[in-house]
């Protein structure tokens, strides 16, 4: 066959072993209480995924209306998703419930939530409210939730977060 360029030769070998030192290091390193961790953070359980027919819903005690939020989808003490929403929770949820043809996150979820649902297991959502402004760096407002997120998912590793994947 063809022979591969340097570049290439040297390059694969080298992927080959991140990628596994990747995959040794998430096995090794998985946070053994995630729902602690949400909860020793601010996250609070506020609602459910229900499967009505074969239509997902949700139900919310609070934090409907609250913008600038990360949430987490969890189950059996597993966190499954986590997210941020600048718009109403109760607007990003919907997303999933009646995903758009082209949001490939909420097509996912949504097929993902239904899955666990048909299983008869519980989908928990857990919301982390920060006071508006609570943090400001020089004097420029910020977003906590948008500052958390990256480093929550790499910390929890969410089974349906696709962050860092190829």
């Amino acid at each position: 066959g063809r022979k591969k360029s340097t570049s290439q030769q040297m390059r694969l070998p080298g992927r080959r072993i991140n990628e596994k030192m990747m995959k040794e290091k998430k096995e090794t390193t998985k946070n053994p209480q995630p729902i602690q961790t949400l909860s020793d953070i601010g996250f609070e359980a506020v609602g459910n995924w229900l499967l009505d027919c074969d239509a997902i819903k949700h139900t919310l005690t609070k934090h409907g209306a609250s913008k600038k939020v990360l949430y987490a989808f969890t189950s059996e003490d597993e966190v499954l998703y986590i997210g941020k929403t600048i718009r109403s929770l109760t607007q990003r949820l919907y997303g999933y419930i009646n995903p758009g043809s082209s949001q490939s996150t909420n097509i996912k979820n949504n097929k993902k939530i239904k899955t666990v649902l048909r299983q008869g297991k519980e989908i928990k959502i857990f919301v982390f409210a920060p006071q508006e402004n609570e943090i400001a760096y020089r004097g420029i407002p910020v977003n906590l939730s948008a500052g958390l997120e990256d480093n929550l998912i790499a910390l929890l590793q969410p089974l349906w977060n696709d962050t860092g994947k190829e």
